[in-house]
């Protein structure tokens, strides 16, 4: 009977070389890398959609406000109070209200909503309300409707407002309103336009 020849070398443990694990590590940093990648941009896309999201309500939120104010309007100003209708000023004469918010008397009882930039920061949209003493139920307030704007524009059938000479034939507004929004180190602008056709105006 032959017998084998014990070699303590087999009892060796075979493990992983220096260079092994170094591969391994790089290998496995490389892979975390790229999910933080993925993660990071998705967060980042995600920020980008609710920023531009809020400004579009924000844009629709004013629109909104100004279109039903327009559409109820007797007609559109030259001016009221410190007020001039201009490419950036709306002042609109609207019919009084009584307490269950009716319409006292289109031809004669009349209050006057302004929207307007501030002229301290103009990058405001602010809604004024002239209620008529003693006789509307509308109170007298100010109102910021948006802020981060940087343009609003308005004209009537391509015209300026600040270039209308008889405001009288105005029976529609054209409205462009920009905002911005800075956010992640970019910037975010949308832009809304719609044009409203005052009802209570009849060509």
């Amino acid at each position: 009977m032959k017998l084998r020849r014990f070699s303590p070398e087999k009892l060796k443990s075979k493990g992983f070389s220096l260079i092994e694990l170094l591969v391994i590590v790089v290998i496995v940093s490389f892979m975390i890398l790229a999910m933080l990648s993925l993660y990071v941009a998705g967060q980042r896309y995600f920020m980008t959609g609710s920023a531009r999201a809020d400004i579009l309500r924000d844009n629709r939120h004013v629109l909104n406000y100004i279109s039903r104010d327009i559409k109820g309007a007797i007609q559109v100003l030259p001016g009221w109070d410190s007020y001039t209708t201009s490419s950036s000023c709306l002042v609109l004469q609207v019919p009084s209200l009584d307490s269950n918010r009716l319409i006292i008397d289109i031809d004669n009882e009349f209050d006057h909503i302004v929207y307007s930039l501030n002229s301290e920061s103009p990058n405001r949209i602010e809604r004024i309300i002239d209620g008529k003493d003693g006789i509307s139920s509308r109170e007298d307030r100010t109102r910021v409707m948006a802020t981060r704007v940087s343009s609003f524009q308005l004209s009537s059938g391509g015209v300026d407002l600040s270039s209308v000479s008889d405001f009288n034939q105005v029976s529609s507004i054209d409205i462009t309103l920009i905002t911005t929004q800075n956010l992640l180190g970019r910037t975010f602008q949308e832009t809304l336009k719609t044009s409203v056709k005052m009802r209570n105006k009849f060509e």
